[in-house]
């Protein structure tokens, strides 16, 4: 179907609607997972570091797959590797509801989980892009706002799902319906009419990135960004349940968490058209420490249990609104694509150490403690990292061509008189 169609056709609002659908559905029930924790660690007999890696692998290929998925979704289409992953997603969840062991629990829900996010969550953000030029912003807000969304809607009622059905149950019918929500928008993950920009164009961009010193403060800050931010998307609702609070207020933390997200994303996205993106990033960086210690201090405190979750939340979502950009106004648009891939591994590496990690400081010393003040510490070498960053606020926007794929309609570039 390709060229029969225009840029910015009411087709590429229903593949940025799409894009919503399925980012909600997945993160709402793969975030979900904080809550089945304490009945895995259970019925496995394991450590909480052992159900970590549940998380934390599936995290990491989600991540490390969007380098490969992108480049197939320039061959294939997004429709058809959406619809792998409808297979991969809802396959995964199903057989790890069936397993007996610990390591084929992590091998299967990491490899269907991970792979079936992965399949699909770079193809249909480049598809929205590509299908838009005027409301690209716009388009690829309501595709990316889903990821919060899900949190903030999805994470009670599986929370529910899982406390009375139990999570082996819970876990076969959200395969069931992963399968379900991923055919629907395979279905309408229409081919845009704009050509992807080739492989090779997005391989010379990384490797010119590779050769920057700016790429490398970004990867290491953004990998000890990740290494503590993920830390609560397994261990807040345990937490609050070990101090007593109940299973579904617990879980309203990581709601709150979503909800944050969700202000963050579109707040700061806003403000950055105003003030520049980079002080912005910088701001969501220094946020992160603030908020882990909140957490260090609020013991039982349930209010300061929400603050801390809603500061990770806007902190988190801002981040992940703005990096983009930035990296389009220090790097260029020209093979975006491939500078992003290599970039969010840093994300996937952090996200495999940060909550194993977390979960054996937890099982040694019987407290969260240590792992908190460990969070607190590494967030804040990830912002002294990143502050030196703060130099290129004045950098001049790149000049776009005038259907330039993968870019925003205006970068709203690393600078404040960039408006």
């Amino acid at each position: 179907m390709a060229g029969t169609h225009e840029i910015d056709s009411g087709r590429g609002w229903v593949v940025a609607f799409g894009g919503c659908l399925i980012n909600t559905w997945t993160f709402g029930v793969f975030y979900a997972f904080a809550t089945a924790l304490e009945q895995m660690v259970a019925e496995f007999n394991a450590s909480l570091s052992g159900i970590a890696a549940f998380f934390s692998v599936t995290t990491f290929l989600f991540f490390a797959t969007g380098m490969l998925a992108g480049p197939l979704a320039d061959r294939f289409g997004a429709r058809r590797l959406v619809a792998v992953g409808a297979f991969l997603m809802g396959g995964g969840l199903w057989l790890t509801a069936q397993v007996e062991s610990l390591f084929a629990g992590i091998l299967i829900y990491g490899l269907g989980v991970g792979l079936g996010i992965g399949s699909y969550l770079v193809p249909l953000s480049v598809a929205t892009g590509a299908w838009f030029e005027k409301h690209r912003t716009l388009a690829l807000g309501i595709n990316t706002v889903g990821i919060g969304l899900g949190t903030l809607t999805l994470v009670p009622v599986a929370e529910w799902l899982i406390r009375t059905a139990g999570w082996r149950s819970a876990f076969e019918l959200m395969g069931i319906g992963s399968i379900i929500v991923y055919g629907v928008v395979a279905l309408f993950s229409f081919r845009p009419p704009t050509p992807p920009a080739s492989v090779s164009v997005s391989i010379s961009a990384a490797r010119r990135a590779l050769r920057r010193s700016e790429f490398w403060r970004l990867y290491v800050a953004g990998f000890l960004m990740s290494v503590a931010l993920f830390i609560p998307f397994v261990f807040l609702v345990q937490y609050a349940k070990e101090q007593g609070i109940t299973s579904s207020t617990a879980a309203f933390l990581i709601t709150s968490l979503g909800l944050g997200s969700v202000l963050g994303r579109l707040g700061l996205g806003v403000l950055g058209m105003r003030v520049g993106v980079l002080p912005l990033i910088i701001m969501c960086f220094g946020i992160q420490p603030i908020a882990y210690i909140v957490w260090l201090i609020a013991g039982a405190n349930y209010p300061l249990l929400l603050l801390f979750a809603g500061l990770l939340g806007v902190g988190y979502g801002g981040f992940v609104a703005l990096s983009p950009v930035a990296m389009a106004g220090i790097f260029g648009l020209e093979g975006l694509g491939g500078v992003l891939g290599v970039q969010y591994t840093s994300a996937g590496v952090g996200a495999l150490i940060g909550p194993i990690a977390a979960g054996a400081i937890i099982d040694a010393t019987g407290s969260y403690t240590v792992a908190i003040v460990g969070a607190i510490f590494v967030s804040l070498a990830a912002t002294f990292s990143v502050i030196p960053m703060w130099r290129l606020g004045s950098g001049e926007p790149p000049v776009l061509p005038s259907r330039s794929y993968l870019s925003e309609p205006t970068v709203w570039l690393v600078s404040p008189k960039a408006r």
